[in-house]
């Protein structure tokens, strides 16, 4: 078995393809949710959800709509994961849809020294969590929490709590490590008394 991706790596990845896209004369300026897909996707529906979580929830999510974007793309992945098909596809309109690179990179390089530190405490523990049953469980939760952003963007930053909690269960996924699918209960509860006090 080949070795687990990091988050570094991850956020990595997607600045290595743009230099790819500008080198065959590509428009290179845009990161598209087809492009997370086409690069990510690939290593599995875990870093899938984690990249495009750690999308809405970090400073890349301020742009409008992002959050709602981001919310619907992991509902429907994560509806996929849960019926175990093989790899995540998502409808052309939703791929279309794009931030500018830039602001990815500057998010990403400020970030870099952090996720080099969690990427140390991810290993394989606590693994009944994320295998079998568990890994459905977790795609259930992760489309109610994808669902979640959507009307949570209208309250600032609110979004951020169900995004960073799939972030950790997405983490988890792509690490084997059911101690960050724990972690991520914090952040879904924290959604869960935000989406109370929108619809009260």
């Amino acid at each position: 078995m080949g070795q687990q991706p990091t988050l570094t790596g991850l956020l990595e990845s997607l600045d290595s393809s743009a230099d790819a896209k500008a080198e065959s004369n590509s428009a290179a300026d845009r990161l598209s949710i087809g492009e997370v897909l086409q690069v990510i996707g690939e290593r599995g529906y875990g870093p899938l959800v984690l990249i495009l979580a750690l999308i809405a929830a970090l400073p890349t999510g301020a742009v409008p709509g992002i959050p709602s974007v981001c919310g619907i793309s992991i509902a429907l992945v994560s509806t996929q994961l849960i019926f175990g098909k093989a790899h995540p596809w998502l409808p052309k309109r939703l791929r279309q849809l794009s931030i500018e690179r830039h602001r990815y990179r500057q998010v990403s390089r400020r970030l870099t020294p952090w996720t080099r530190r969690i990427d140390r405490l991810v290993r394989p523990r606590l693994t009944v969590l994320v295998q079998g049953a568990g890994t459905r469980l977790i795609g259930l939760a992760c489309v109610v929490l994808g669902l979640c952003m959507v009307p949570l963007e209208i309250i600032p930053f609110a979004a951020a709590a169900p995004a960073f909690a799939i972030a950790f269960m997405g983490l988890g996924l792509t690490g084997r490590d059911g101690f960050w699918v724990l972690a991520g209960l914090v952040p879904a509860g924290l959604a869960g008394y935000f989406l109370y006090t929108l619809i009260s």
